[in-house]
């Protein structure tokens, strides 16, 4: 017959210390990645806030551009009609 093994409470206490030496490493390890992915999070919001800065800029900008376009469409109209008008010649 196979001899018993007797675990005695020393054995239990053993095993459940390196369980929470492990569990505490692993812990650590964890807490570790949470916070580079919150510098991460943080990293990428920070991107996309200066992406919505720079795409709001560029709407102005090409507003502006429609703005000046428009103007200087109605501006060569109005030289067009003018020069007609005082009958001179008008070289586009």
């Amino acid at each position: 017959m196979a001899a018993e093994a007797t675990i005695t409470r020393k054995d239990i206490d053993d095993v459940l210390n390196v369980l929470d030496i492990m569990m505490t490493r692993i812990d650590e390890r964890f807490s570790k990645v949470e916070s580079t992915l919150e510098d991460t999070q943080k990293q990428i919001q920070n991107i996309l806030n200066q992406l919505d800065n720079i795409e709001k800029r560029l709407e102005i900008s090409e507003d502006e551009r429609l703005v000046m376009a428009h103007q200087l469409t109605q501006l060569h109209e109005w030289v067009e009609k003018a020069a007609a008008r005082i009958d001179v010649k008008f070289a586009h």
